[in-house]
């Protein structure tokens, strides 16, 4: 590991205080593209002091250990009766060039309270710009009670005033500040509090439109089906679920994936100010034997940081986290509850354990049950419609893994051997990979496969320089430091759009691979990305193991375990194959599009 991967890796955190800075080392620093495209990390740190007031803002800030507070007046005139005021924090790089805060997240997610609107702005102007009047790329918080709650944006949530652009991903690439505007009503006055600015990490867990009535909890102990399995609970003399679609006796999987989600209304039948009624699931399962449930627990307090939402709802939503006593197998009384507020629009929101468990996390480490449950207010719509439940998670532990670690002795081997760990960070690498194979210096280079256009079709980043081989990937990586863009194709498995590398040189000479375990990718796609190792590619001879589609930037693990030749009817082992492998390819077999910005072997997840 060089020295500068050796200081972005200690740079990088999630979840310490208000934590957003920029993050370099001058004396090691890379960089493959411009000036203008190096890259800014998160810092555990709090760095309260950097926030400066903008230009003609009225603010008073008042650093303190645990947040940053502030008493805002606005200004008297203001178009259409509002006024602004912020506040800004410089991300630049040391030599003043803008910042690339997309790398290793998808996203920010802000904990605050606050008497006005709060708009999350990025600056990505050619100088830094310090008008709260400018038209920057943006989203819109609601004025907010409590700061316990963190509002997640995606960096595609965010728009400027007058742009169509559906995707505001390229604003997180260049940005100079971040800044926190405070909207209200011209001449209005009013405080805030800030306690975190932390990068926005999730692992799902349900999606509606796939999982039907299944969370993939990852913690599953007790009979088959039994850890995740959602049910409805409600006294229907009191409270019970209607369905947007159908209304009739289908079964839970079926209602989930006809609405993609959970989709309908709350009816309140009876008098009681509060009562039961949602749905909930076992975290880690449970066993029945005699008739007789024993409940399992799971530790999640290492790995959960907090849970998420993708929802609109009329009523707030409240979460409950139930312990277990793990040794005789039942529910404790001593619940935990964490309130998503009700909102009018589909929002990710997080809610993270540390603001709701008083410093007990002692829940966490023997948690048995997750209720969410329907709050019922007078006078309120009951509608509801989740799409979404994820978990908050450090960067490094949110992994889709495929297949178990199989360590794999070859049967025939090439004298070009591997080292036992490689890893390409598109930040930092450019189009080369390091694959500590001795000897094969013209190795590792990615390439995209050639476009044929009655058979696939990449769509690219426009403005790309092609090499003299007519291969787009040199530039591509230059400029956006990742391999980004979309495929349309025929599903013809001769004929798929590749991005590769030869493992020795462009001649194919084989190598033995084998103490890689498998591979590590950091990547998001809309369907399945296939990692192929090629042993004859004339011949189409390869082995591939997919990682699934995903929505937001993941690690995906694959091992040799769970690779499978191409040819069903081959006799082949994978032990026969390892050890004279010529090429690596990431095949796109489906259309769509794909982002991928780190790429290694089997022990480099989260690094």
């Amino acid at each position: 590991m060089n020295n500068y991967i050796k200081t972005n890796v200690l740079c990088c955190g999630l979840l310490g205080a208000l934590a957003l800075t920029a993050c370099s080392d001058s004396s090691t620093a890379q960089n493959f593209g411009t000036t203008e495209e190096r890259n800014a990390f998160w810092d555990e740190s709090s760095n309260l002091v950097a926030w400066k007031v903008m230009k003609g803002s009225d603010i008073q800030l008042e650093n303190t250990k645990k947040a940053l507070l502030g008493r805002v007046s606005l200004e008297k005139s203001g178009a259409n009766g509002l006024a602004r005021a912020g506040i800004a924090y410089d991300v630049s790089n040391s030599d003043g060039s803008p910042a690339d805060l997309s790398v290793g997240n998808d996203g920010l997610c802000i904990a605050y309270q606050s008497d006005f609107d709060v708009e999350v702005r990025l600056d990505t102007e050619d100088y830094a710009s310090s008008s709260v009047d400018k038209d920057v790329p943006y989203v819109s918080l609601s004025m907010k009670d409590g700061g316990n709650e963190s509002h997640c944006a995606s960096w595609k949530d965010f728009r400027t005033k007058d742009s169509d652009d559906k995707d505001g991903s390229k604003f997180a690439t260049k940005v100079r500040s971040v800044q926190l505007v405070f909207v209200g009503a011209s001449g209005s006055s009013g405080e805030f509090s800030i306690q975190r600015l932390t990068p926005y990490v999730r692992s799902d867990l349900w999606f509606g439109k796939s999982d039907g009535a299944h969370v993939e909890t990852g913690f599953a102990k007790g009979d088959e089906g039994t850890s995740g399995q959602l049910t409805f609970f409600g006294d229907s003399s009191e409270a019970y679920f209607e369905w947007g679609y159908p209304h009739d006796d289908t079964e839970l999987d079926e209602k989930i994936d006809n609405n993609e989600g959970i989709d309908g209304n709350v009816v309140f039948e009876g008098s009681s100010p509060n009562p039961d009624v949602g749905f909930e699931f076992l975290v880690a399962g449970k066993t029945t034997k005699n008739d007789k449930d024993f409940i399992y627990t799971a530790n999640v307090s290492n790995l959960w940081k907090g849970m998420c939402l993708e929802y609109d709802s009329q009523m707030d939503i409240v979460m409950e986290l139930v312990p277990g006593d793990s040794s005789a197998g039942t529910l404790e009384n001593d619940v935990k509850t964490m309130t998503f507020a009700k909102n009018y629009d589909m929002e990710k929101n997080c809610v993270v354990f540390a603001d709701v468990l008083d410093g007990s996390d002692d829940i966490l480490k023997h948690l048995a049950k997750i209720r969410v449950k329907f709050a019922k207010e007078n006078k309120a719509g009951t509608a509801v419609e989740i799409r979404r439940i994820s978990a908050l998670v450090p960067e490094n532990l949110s992994v889709k893994e495929s297949g178990e670690l199989k360590v794999v002795t070859p049967t025939q081997s090439s004298n070009y051997k591997s080292g036992t760990s490689f890893l390409w960070d598109g930040s930092v690498d450019g189009d080369h990979v390091d694959l500590g194979i001795s000897g094969a210096t013209a190795g590792g280079v990615w390439t995209n496969s050639p476009e044929e256009t009655d058979r696939y079709t990449f769509g690219f980043p426009k403005n790309l320089k092609t090499d003299d081989n007519g291969y787009v990937i040199a530039s591509l990586v230059s400029k956006y430091h990742k391999f980004t863009g979309y495929v349309k194709s025929d599903e013809d498995d001769n004929n798929i759009a590749t991005i590769s590398l030869n493992t020795v040189s462009s001649n194919l000479e084989p190598a033995d691979i084998s103490a890689w375990n498998g591979f590590c990718i950091h990547y998001e796609a809309d369907s399945e990305i296939r990692i192929t190792i090629v042993t004859d590619s004339a011949a189409h001879k390869y082995w591939y193991a997919e990682v699934p589609y995903s929505d937001d930037m993941v690690w995906g693990k694959v091992s040799w375990d769970a690779f499978q030749n191409i040819d069903e009817e081959s006799d082949e082992k994978i032990e026969d194959v390892i050890g004279v492998v010529s090429q690596v390819q990431l095949r796109f077999p489906y259309d769509g599009g794909f982002t991928v910005d780190k790429f290694g072997s089997y022990d480099q997840c989260g690094k």
